[in-house]
């Protein structure tokens, strides 16, 4: 009897200290010009090549399919370490600068769009990089556009929320950085 009772409890420690791995995740909301939620397990990131001035991009894609969809990009072909990096409105000029990202934010569905805005201030903070995943969160204010007056680009919104990121097909070749 003693021998089965801690042959179990061995077993038992055994499977509860394998880790299976999670699904992608993500979550965000908006508020200002345009008020949403969104979440799912569309959160995925890899590497755009020659995509600024002949050189790559590492994008997080968050939502494609969602009521809301977030792209996270920074220069260059390498996951960034853990950290907080701010969001900025534009390129460099030499297309060098791989301390910041770059956001856009479309609300509603690509059938049924509610605007887009592009990111202009805020930030992205990378709180774990492991082998084919990238996690974080972020806050990014961005100007654009709504739905029911496109004319009018100056329009705000503050979209908030979190990823835990696969990397998708092209990502094989992506080291992080230590």
């Amino acid at each position: 009897m003693y021998f089965r009772a801690t042959t179990l409890g061995i077993l038992a420690a055994i499977a509860a200290g394998l880790s299976v791995p999670s699904a992608p995740t993500f979550t965000l909301q908006s508020t200002g010009a345009v008020h949403l939620r969104a979440a799912g397990n569309e959160a995925r990131y890899g590497v755009v090549p020659q995509a600024v001035r002949g050189g790559p991009i590492l994008m997080v894609s968050l939502g494609a399919r969602a009521a809301g969809a977030l792209q996270l990009i920074r220069l260059g072909d390498r996951l960034p370490a853990p950290g907080r990096y701010p969001v900025r409105s534009s390129w460099d000029e030499f297309g060098s600068d791989t301390a910041s990202f770059h956001a856009s934010f479309m609300p509603g569905t690509a059938e049924h769009p509610l605007g887009w805005f592009h990111g202009e201030s805020g930030w992205v903070t990378i709180t774990q990089v492991r082998e084919g995943r990238i996690a974080g969160a972020f806050e990014v204010r961005a100007r654009g556009f709504a739905g029911d007056d496109m004319d009018d680009e100056d329009r705000w919104v503050t979209v908030r929320g979190s990823f835990d990121a696969d990397g998708d097909g092209t990502v094989a070749t992506i080291a992080s950085v230590h």
